[in-house]
């Protein structure tokens, strides 16, 4: 199979209209899902690097202060 066809392996052969949409939103729908995960994961990894940042601030200052 081609690796432009390879997103209608799972598709029995004489599949319709329907089916092919039916197929393909539900890839879509899981691939969303994955974005949405890896996302938060960024967003959370972001937050605890401000937190990080944000600790140090006091020390920095101290330091440039001196």
């Amino acid at each position: 199979m081609s690796d432009d066809s390879e997103h209608l392996a799972n598709l029995s052969d004489g599949a319709g209209c329907a089916e092919v949409w039916e197929h393909l939103s539900e890839q879509r729908d899981a691939e969303a899902t994955e974005d949405a995960d890896d996302d938060s994961d960024t967003d959370a990894d972001a937050a605890a690097d401000a937190d990080e940042t944000a600790e140090d601030a006091p020390e920095q200052d101290a330091a440039l202060t001196a």
